[in-house]
């Protein structure tokens, strides 16, 4: 052994804390920031390089590394400090964000070309109105006098992709990176497309439908500043540069942005910490903040900016609200509905039908007045479950399934939730001889296959596009002039205090893809529950009177943003065993609380609104307090309490969905 034998501290992707270390060969050379292949409790695993050292470990045999995957580093230590932060943050190992941070390719391949790559010359030339441009003096401005983070508010169509771009290029020229970060790959497309014609090669893309050497290839020249701006989904919220100037998050109400595995970290937290950190500007958008965005803005943190004029001659289009009775699904398309349909068609324009389908389990309505009903300690809507019981999700409440009406005393109550699956056969008989289209999680599955409906609608060549949640993000066709949302009322009784929310914000920006041309576009939201308060502001684009109301309803119930929220999820395969475990949670959760006078409220534990996934029964507890440091006290204090093989915890710092 020579005197100069070198060690390697070496994080690897399990949820254990701390750092091993490995023994590194004479002929390796092994630097912090590179991968390293290790044997680590009889596997053949990929190690995160920390530090290099001479220091021996006390131990009495140490193991080697077996192989060397980077030829140079990929990362510094400022990756290793931001892992750190993260799992301090949402409760996981260093080693588990160094995983999901970094791609997992071993050689990095060139063969991803952008599919509009041959098909558009460069056009760097944009003219920003005089609204954008007062904006975007202000944020560069703010900027100097040391405020660095930015909330832009912008109706949708009012040129918010415009302003990022001018942001990007001034940061660019100043020779420093840029980060823009998008929701969904569905919606990037587009995105992707624009900033192109731009940057050109300036521009990489980093996302899951790459392979993972091209993740890699993408991840190493963003590292070594090759280029200078990259587009991706939240992961690319941790690509390394030489010196990150800006990272802009669009559409940054959307809770893709949320990840929901170890470690389940919100990229706009970890943007914000970045930035923070690096010195850099942050730039949010949206036309439908979230309401904790904007409630930090109002508290001073964002600095809040608003675009109020669509962008050209374009006006936001009419919002119309109409009741159905869906007692049979061949109501589902009301004849307003099937009118303003036929009308927009016969005038060579194009229609986009909305189907939430986020219904998971059936729901119970009145088909006279539309109320639904809530628990009456978490104002959370109750899902009927078999045995005839509606029951809430957040606390356990359960109550008997009402004969009339509570609210109306009619017996005319309504399950709803099945059969949704029927409405696209519908809308092709109805529709016949009209070119129909479906945009959902199926139809995307392969290559470029947004693309090619993007290009098609584009083209004229689909009348009617028919999808879920998707088609409501981002797209800008100039020929649609209708909007159909064909069921309101199935995610306004999600059980989730941010229901109401995310519909509102979902309506709102699939009433945005019409009226972007010269036409005036319509509108129709159909529902049962025509009295329900997003309704009023959705008529009139009014979001912060929305948000004003919401506001005052989260204050009365301790909801973020006057709250922090976890859920802690026990999950397998013996429902007693996870009955017997979620009930030990419990116990230790209680007695923590008590001893430590914790300021921290327990709700549940109950079963999880879907309550069984791939054979495995899922019961949680939801905490509240409005510390989030007493949260993650507690929680670190009992994690331990849920032991077995047969039984696993799954911990969510600020939840966003619940399901």
């Amino acid at each position: 052994m020579t005197a100069n034998k070198k060690y390697a501290d070496v994080y690897v992707g399990y949820p254990i804390d701390g750092s091993y270390t490995y023994s590194v060969p004479d002929d390796m050379d092994v630097k912090p920031g590179m991968r390293v292949s290790v044997n680590f409790r009889n596997r053949t695993v990929t190690a995160f390089t920390h530090k290099v050292h001479n220091k021996r470990p006390d131990l009495k045999d140490i193991k080697e590394i077996e192989k060397l995957i980077d030829p140079s580093p990929i990362y510094d230590s400022r990756l290793t400090a931001l892992a750190e932060y993260t799992a301090a943050n949402y409760l996981s190992s260093v080693g588990e964000v160094m995983a999901m941070a970094l791609p997992s390719g071993e050689k990095a391949s060139s063969r991803y070309k952008h599919p509009f790559k041959d098909k558009h010359t460069l056009n760097n030339h944009i003219e920003l109105t005089q609204e954008q441009k007062t904006i975007f003096d202000d944020i560069l401005y703010s900027h100097v006098s040391s405020q660095s983070f930015h909330l832009i508010y912008g109706i949708t169509g009012s040129g918010k992709t415009e302003l990022y771009i001018e942001l990007a290029k001034n940061v660019m020229a100043q020779g420093r990176s840029v980060i823009f970060l998008v929701p969904e790959i569905t919606l990037s497309s587009q995105i992707f497309e624009r900033l192109y014609k731009v940057f050109g090669n300036e521009l990489i893309v980093y996302h899951s439908r790459l392979t993972a050497n091209q993740r890699l290839k993408s991840w190493i020249r963003f590292y070594n500043g090759e280029v200078k701006i990259a587009v991706g989904t939240r992961s690319a919220v941790f690509l390394q540069c030489p010196d990150l100037g800006l990272i802009i998050m669009d559409e940054e109400h959307d809770w893709s942005y949320k990840e929901h595995s170890t470690p389940r970290y919100h990229a706009r937290r970890i943007a914000y910490h970045r930035c923070r950190t690096e010195n850099a500007l942050m730039v949010m958008g949206s036309a439908t903040p979230s309401i904790e965005s904007l409630y930090t803005a109002e508290q001073g943190i964002f600095k809040l900016h608003v675009l109020k004029t669509r962008f050209g001659s374009a006006v936001l289009p009419e919002i119309e609200i109409v009741k159905i009775y869906p007692k049979k699904e061949e109501t589902m398309i009301s004849p307003k509905l099937m009118i303003y349909s036929k009308r927009a068609l016969e005038d060579g324009h194009q229609a986009i039908f909305l189907l939430n389908r986020r219904g998971f389990s059936p729901i119970v309505l009145c088909n006279d007045c539309g109320e639904s009903l809530v628990c009456p300690n978490c104002n959370i809507s109750l899902n009927l479950h078999r045995s005839g019981r509606m029951i809430c999700h957040y606390c356990g409440y359960s109550r008997k399934l009402p004969e009339k009406c509570p609210h109306c005393n009619s017996e005319n109550i309504l399950k709803l939730g099945a059969g949704t699956q029927k409405i696209e056969e519908m809308i092709n008989e109805s529709f016949s001889g009209s070119r129909v289209l479906r945009l959902d999680q199926d139809s995307t599955k392969k290559k470029n296959a947004v693309f090619n409906i993007v290009e098609k609608m584009s083209k004229g060549e689909i009348d009617i596009l028919l999808g879920t949640q998707m088609v409501a993000k981002g797209f800008d066709f100039h020929k649609v002039s209708l909007v159909g949302v064909l069921l309101a009322d199935i995610g306004l009784n999600m059980p989730d205090f941010r229901a109401s929310e995310k519909i509102f914000s979902l309506l709102i920006q699939a009433a945005g893809r019409c009226g972007r041309g010269d036409v005036r576009g319509k509108v129709i939201i159909q529902t049962i529950n025509v009295e329900h308060h997003i309704f009023q502001f959705l008529k009139n684009h009014d979001y912060f009177s929305y948000y004003k109301y919401e506001l005052s309803m989260r204050k009365m119930l301790q909801y973020p943003p006057y709250s922090r929220l976890a859920r802690l999820l026990v999950r397998g395969k013996k429902e007693e065993k996870v009955i017997g475990a979620i009930n030990n949670l419990k116990s230790a959760l209680t007695k923590e609380i008590s001893n430590n006078k914790k300021p921290v409220i327990i709700l549940g534990p109950a079963a999880a609104p879907l309550s069984r996934i791939s054979n495995n029964y899922r019961y949680h507890i939801i905490l509240k307090s409005k510390d989030i440091e007493s949260i993650r006290q507690t929680v670190k204090s009992v994690k331990n309490s849920v032991t077995g093989r047969d039984v696993y915890l799954e911990i969510d710092i600020d939840p966003y969905d619940i399901l």
